[in-house]
């Protein structure tokens, strides 16, 4: 396809393409929610080694999101730039969530350790292989700036749905009451996650074809790779610097980072707080994750209804800066309760907390989403800003950004999160709610400073972000678009 066109892709095809944005979902929620709490407290890994098999795994992750997304950029093939990577990593990464959660052969702290390890490096590299080519199509397929935001809130919709349904589901279905797992302790029926292995898996495979295959008539319309380019090690990380020295994608990335390493905090911390915090069984709070989900798809559609006309990353600082301000209240609350002598805050176990809680979580969920939607859209623009000055389009370099703070930093959160547990004395897998009380509390009040001041840093790199309406506009019509 020549460079000075736009393909024309109907809004059902952008639909179905944004399907792929479910795949991150839910490995986002199984890395995020489940794995730390599953090899900690069911399989009695020490959350140190959890964190460290974590970390090594993140590692890879860091180096492969830039390289294969410059590889993907000068990918030749009967397929196209990105359709091989695609298809290639989805049967490995439903193989692989499968396996993280099948009962293991050995209870054993080293054989605990490695298994963490080789499959959480190997989800990783398919996650890298599928989502960074899949999330680069999207400046291909429309080059509108306000579409862009439409296309954006699709895949946050598909990227919360996945993530919910395997929530719901895990909560509502996989982990019931038993004799032996009262209360909130359900949390730690082993059974409930040998079931969460093969819905997850199965679904992956679901939604990474429909993702693949939306595409795939319009490979002959995509952007081609000239034929006398010539790849090699060399070149790459000079485009990698090259990327690097576009000031409104740094501010993005340094931001995107920080604020990615909040949500991993505050996911990995989710179940934790639920089951010693709040002191809630998975059926008291299986509703959560639907909320949350129409709460998303709420905070979508303002994100491009107000962008329209708009200036992105106002809107951006808005969402973002009022999602910080409303996060930690109820929390705060809480741990300052008794030193009143009266009752401030309703008590565990009460309809008055549930209710307070489940509307403070679909505020917070409207507020992040609408700024995460507008978050991504501003990265789309980048490619054309850089197209203009260094007159290749990189859109597997500069969308390599988004995946790696949304998937390294959030697991680095995580990665955090397990020392912070070992610390606190989260490894005595026993021990009674009222036993927990306290590390609990230290818990809750570490994110509840950490927090905030990783949103404030990210914030402060979001503001410097230079790209305008207007730029943006006379960068497409000088590019012939």
């Amino acid at each position: 396809m020549a460079d000075n066109k736009d393909i024309q892709v109907s809004n059902s095809t952008l639909f179905l393409h944004s399907a792929g944005s479910g795949v991150v979902g839910i490995k986002n929620v199984i890395f995020g929610t489940w794995v730390l709490l599953y090899y900690n407290q069911v399989l009695g890994l020490e959350p140190y080694l959890a964190s460290i098999a974590l970390g090594i795994s993140l590692f890879f992750d860091a180096i492969s999101d830039p390289l294969v997304g410059v590889w993907s950029d000068r990918f030749k093939s009967r397929l196209g730039r990105r359709h091989p990577f695609i298809y290639a990593s989805i049967i490995p990464l439903a193989f692989c969530i499968w396996l993280l959660f099948v009962p293991p052969s050995s209870y054993e702290q080293t054989y605990l350790f490695f298994k963490l390890l080789i499959l959480t490096i190997c989800i990783r590299l398919a996650i890298t292989f599928f989502e960074t080519p899949r999330a680069a199509l999207g400046p291909e397929l429309t080059k509108d700036y306000d579409r862009r935001n439409t296309l954006n809130a699709m895949g946050l919709f598909f990227g919360y749905g996945g993530a919910i349904l395997v929530g719901y589901v895990m909560l509502e279905y996989f982990l019931p009451e038993t004799s032996g797992y009262m209360g909130s302790r359900a949390y730690l029926n082993p059974e409930g996650y040998e079931k969460l292995a093969y819905f997850a898996g199965f679904l992956t495979l679901i939604l990474g074809f429909i993702a693949a295959s939306s595409t795939h008539k319009h490979i002959k319309d995509l952007h081609a790779v000239p034929e006398k380019i010539k790849i090699d090690i060399k070149q790459i990380f000079q485009e990698v610097i090259e990327t690097l020295s576009n000031k409104s994608w740094l501010m993005i990335f340094f931001g995107g980072c920080l604020y990615a390493l909040f949500l991993g905090l505050n996911t990995g911390v989710g179940n934790y707080i639920s089951i010693y915090f709040w002191e809630w069984t998975p059926s008291d709070i299986s509703i959560f994750p639907i909320a949350g989900g129409a709460a998303a798809i709420i905070g979508a559609i303002i994100a491009v209804i107000i962008s329209q006309g708009r200036e992105k990353k106002n809107i951006a600082l808005f969402a973002l800066s009022a999602t910080v301000l409303i996060s930690y209240i109820p929390f705060v609350l809480r741990l300052i309760d008794p030193y009143f002598e009266v009752q401030t805050f309703p008590k565990n176990g009460s309809d008055a907390l549930w209710w307070i809680m489940i509307s403070h979580q679909c505020i917070t969920d409207v507020l992040s989403v609408m700024g995460w939607v507008i978050l991504i859209s501003m990265v789309f623009d980048v490619v054309e800003d850089s197209q203009k000055k260094t007159g290749r389009r990189d859109e597997g370099l500069f969308l390599a950004g988004p995946g790696l703070f949304q998937k390294v930093f959030s697991g680095f959160g995580v990665f955090i999160l397990g020392f912070v547990l070992q610390f606190l004395g989260f490894n005595n897998t026993e021990a009674t709610i009222q036993e927990m009380q306290e590390p609990v509390n230290n818990l809750v009040l570490f994110i509840c400073i950490i927090g905030p001041i990783l949103n404030i840093g990210g914030l402060t790199f979001i503001y410097f972000y230079t790209i305008t309406r207007d730029e943006y506009e006379s960068a497409v019509k000088d590019l012939g678009y």
